[in-house]
C-alpha cells in the first residue's frame, strides 16, 4: 500500500517542491509480541523500537528456556504413567499437574500442539470417575502423543487432528466400558 500525505502546513513553502517524489512503500513486519497478541491488537501506544526488541528477544529467550523444561516435563510424564496407572495417588497429582501446566504454557511459547493433547488429557482425569483409570491406555495414548508432538513438531495438522479424534473416541469407549462394567455389580 502507497502512502501519501500532503505537504504540512507548518512546513510553509519549502514544503511544497514541483519536482514529483519517488514512490516509496512501507512494508510492515510484525512483532512477535503482535503475533502472539493477535493482528488485531491495538497496543495502547507506540513503543520505543528499542523497548519493543528488549521484549523479542526476552520472548525468544523464554521460549528457548521453556522448550527445555517442557522436555524435562515429558520426561516426568513418561516416568509417572505407570505408578499413575496402578492408583498412585501421588503419581497421578503429579502427572495431573504437569499435565495442567502444559495446557496453559504450551501454546504460548510455541507448541501449541502440546497443548492440545495435554489439555485432552486433563479433561480425562477431571472426568474420571474417582480416578478410576481403568488400565491406563488412555493416559499411555496421551502422554504418547504428547511426546511424539514435542519430538515431531512439524506433523501435518491434518494427522494432529485426526489423532486428537482418535484420543476422543478413546475416551468415549473408555467411559462406556466403565459403565456398562459397573452396571452389572451387585452392592450387597
Amino acid at each position: 500500500m502507497v502512502e501519501r500525505r500532503s505537504p504540512s502546513r507548518l512546513a510553509g513553502s519549502e514544503g511544497i517542491s514541483d519536482t514529483p517524489r519517488p514512490e516509496v512503500r512501507f512494508i510492515r513486519v510484525p512483532s512477535i509480541a503482535e503475533r502472539k497478541l493477535g493482528t488485531d491488537y491495538v497496543a495502547p501506544m507506540r513503543l520505543d523500537p528499542r523497548v519493543l526488541e528488549q521484549m523479542q528477544s526476552t520472548i525468544r529467550d523464554l521460549e528457548a528456556k521453556y522448550a527445555d523444561a517442557l522436555k524435562s516435563q515429558v520426561a516426568m510424564l513418561q516416568v509417572l504413567v505407570e505408578p499413575a496407572r496402578k492408583g498412585d495417588a501421588d503419581a497421578r497429582e503429579r502427572l495431573y499437574a504437569l499435565s495442567h501446566d502444559m495446557r496453559g504454557l504450551a501454546g504460548t511459547f510455541g507448541h501449541a500442539i502440546v497443548g492440545q493433547f495435554a489439555d485432552s488429557l486433563c479433561r480425562y482425569i477431571e472426568k474420571a470417575k474417582d480416578g478410576d483409570w481403568g488400565d491406563g491406555t488412555v493416559v499411555s495414548f496421551h502422554v504418547d502423543a504428547i511426546r511424539d508432538a514435542l519430538e515431531n513438531p512439524g506433523t501435518d495438522p491434518a494427522i494432529t487432528m485426526e489423532t486428537l479424534n482418535a484420543l476422543d473416541r478413546l475416551i468415549g469407549a473408555s467411559g462406556k466400558k466403565h459403565n456398562a462394567g459397573g452396571a452389572g455389580r451387585s452392592t450387597g
